[in-house]
């Protein structure tokens, strides 16, 4: 059982992280609008992995570090 418990655990924190990585990209995304970028925000804090890789695939900025 706790191997299962790590795999779920190590799963939820990449997903976590993900989320967190798209919404610091939408708030530093220049090409969005502000209105552009509180719908994305919004969206990910309500509808949380479902926004983010939506935003991943059609809106993510290519900043480079």
């Amino acid at each position: 059982m706790s191997g299962e418990f790590l795999i779920v655990a190590l799963v939820l924190t990449i997903i976590f992280a993900f989320e967190i990585w798209m919404f610091v990209d939408a708030i530093r995304n220049p090409r969005l609008t502000d209105q552009r970028r509180m719908l994305w925000c919004l969206g990910m804090l309500l509808v949380h992995p479902f926004v983010a890789i939506f935003y991943y695939f059609t809106s993510r900025s290519n900043l480079e570090a």
